[in-house]
């Protein structure tokens, strides 16, 4: 079926007539002609849609390359895509134009987003050259959105490390400039240092440069320290001269301000230095008499604490200068706090010692029998006497040496010497003389009738109680007395063999402890130097009389005074 032509029939009205009129052509001819016409018509129309339909797929695949190239120019800057979803019932024509405004629209947002890198760029070599760091490291694939992305966070960390190191800098300005006031120091012109001071803070911000602030800093705290420790030693040496001088001079002299305030700056050190200076020279001026006087005071000290020879401190006292007295003043404090050391010590030991002097002159009364002839010796004093010394001696001792043992304890491998003698050693030969002159005594063959237990008492240093409280309450006294009395005769006859003759009068009226009175007497006769002694009760057993055998009176005899 062959194809109307989209001819209407007025231009083939139109035709006809013009055909017809002005070229002759019958109505044949006008067929013949309209069928030729009718296919270039055809001819020609399949050509038109030919090329328009070629036409039309290369714009369509020219569109799709387009909408393509701009998909991939989203995926290499990371922007988003902005094609609306109209755009596939958009008309070839304005699909053309929407794309060809998208691209434009890109490439002005590429162009602004590729100068703010550019400017990122600047701002992190900037930051990177002040800060000493390395640069942020380039990913090939990465896309332009994400690059700034990362770039603008690692600018902020680099603005935050900045932000962090100037307030840095501007601490360790302030403490370079109070230290440098205070030690009265000076940098260089070209240093770090003297820029910082300066306030060029951004020269400062280096790595490098920190640590050379840093360094410095430490060497200033440093010498702040030793200048402190140093003012505190000035001050010390201050509190001394002005006590020894308002003990030795009658208007002692005034607390200067820089030993009142005591700043650590140098400034305060050139003062105090000065102000010691000047008390020294007003010292010198009476070194003399002070010196007499401390040298007196350090030898009652000496005595006092009974420093020996090896304890001693040689001080030369006939050249004054002032480093003498200033040793006169160690030495002098020295043994004060020694004497309060030693002192709990020495008093222990001298009432040991005066002890130990009381028993020994004890012993030596209690072993004469010329005790018996004086008047008011009482046997039972005598044996409390010794129930004393056995219970005392023990006691000092032992006080003694725990006093010794805590002093040990806070004085490791040292001796407490008395006198260049160590107080142990004098103890333990008080014992061991005193055991020496026991074994003596006792291999005696003079004293072979003695007992060895009575002989050991009277040189025993630190003798042991004999008798408890409950042995001699159930003893009678009686016996006690008796065996006293026998003892003492017998040691008579050994060390006053000269004497021909004892003669006992009565000793002394006691009690009884139950509260009857009791006499000792005895009667030896002149050629019996061992004879027997008795001791009579008076009031309780009537037969007993073995003088005169006779009956005694009731009445109590007074004790003799």
């Amino acid at each position: 079926m062959t194809e109307i032509l989209p001819i209407d029939s007025l231009m083939i009205d139109r035709w006809t007539n013009q055909w017809m009129k002005q070229l002759g052509f019958n109505h044949e001819q006008l067929l013949k002609r309209n069928n030729k016409v009718e296919q270039f018509s055809r001819f020609v129309l399949d050509r038109i849609q030919t090329k328009k339909s070629i036409d039309i797929t290369k714009r369509e695949q020219l569109l799709l390359e387009t909408l393509r190239e701009y998909e991939h120019r989203l995926s290499r800057t990371g922007f988003e895509n902005d094609i609306r979803e109209e755009f596939e019932n958009m008309k070839l024509k304005q699909k053309e134009l929407y794309i060809e405004k998208r691209h434009q629209e890109l490439d002005l947002k590429e162009e602004k987003y590729i100068k703010e890198l550019d400017q990122l760029f600047q701002n992190e070599r900037s930051l990177c050259q002040i800060l000493t760091v390395t640069q942020m490291e380039i990913i090939t694939d990465e896309t332009l959105v994400k690059r700034i992305e990362r770039l603008q966070d690692y600018i902020n960390t680099l603005n935050k490390i900045k932000t962090e190191r100037l307030t840095t800098i501007k601490s360790y300005r302030t403490r370079l400039n109070d230290l440098c006031n205070r030690l009265d120091v000076k940098p260089d012109n070209l240093s770090i240092i003297c820029q910082l001071i300066d306030e060029k803070y951004e020269s400062c911000l280096t790595t490098d440069s920190l640590d050379q602030i840093e360094s410095f800093l430490n060497k200033l705290e440093c010498k702040s320290e030793e200048q402190e420790k140093y003012v505190n030693t000035l001050v010390g040496t201050l509190e001394k001269l002005y006590a020894k001088l308002a003990r030795d001079d009658a208007s002692p002299p005034k607390r200067s301000a820089a030993y009142i305030l005591r700043h650590n700056t140098a400034e305060t050190v050139k003062q105090l230095e000065n102000e010691i200076a000047q008390l020294q020279a007003k010292r010198m001026a009476t070194s003399q008499a002070y010196c007499a006087s401390m040298r007196k005071k350090i030898e009652e000290l000496y005595e006092q604490c009974q420093i020996g020879g090896s304890e001693r401190r040689p001080i030369d006292f006939e050249k004054i200068t002032p480093a003498v007295l200033d040793e006169c003043d160690r030495e002098y404090d020295r043994l004060d706090d020694m004497y309060h050391v030693r002192k709990p010590i020495l008093d222990a030991f001298e009432q040991w010692k005066l002890l130990v002097q009381q028993h020994s002159e004890f012993q030596k009364k209690s072993t004469s029998a010329a005790r018996f002839h004086e008047r008011g010796y009482s046997a039972v004093k005598e044996q409390a006497e010794r129930k004393r010394f056995a219970i005392a001696l023990p006691k000092a001792e032992r006080t003694c040496l725990n006093i010794l043992e805590q002093w040990e304890k806070e004085h490791t491998n040292q001796q407490f010497l008395i006198n260049d003698i160590p107080i142990r050693q004098i103890i333990e030969q008080q014992h061991i003389g005193t055991s020496n002159t026991t074994a003596t005594t006792v291999s005696n063959p003079s004293t072979t009738g003695l007992k060895t237990s009575t002989s050991s008492i009277g040189l025993t240093a630190v003798p042991q109680r004999t008798l408890s409280k409950n042995n001699i309450r159930k003893k009678s006294l009686r016996h006690v007395v008796k065996h006293t009395v026998e003892q003492q005769v017998s040691q008579s006859h050994h060390h006053e063999a000269d004497e021909d003759t004892l003669e006992f009068t009565q000793l002394e009226n006691i009690k009884h402890f139950n509260g009857l009175p009791r006499i000792v007497t005895s009667t030896p006769k002149t050629e019996k130097i061992n004879s027997n002694h008795s001791v009579v009760d008076i009031g309780r057993n009537k037969t007993n009389d073995p003088i005169h055998k006779r009956r005694p009176s009731k009445r109590l005899i007074p004790t003799r005074r």
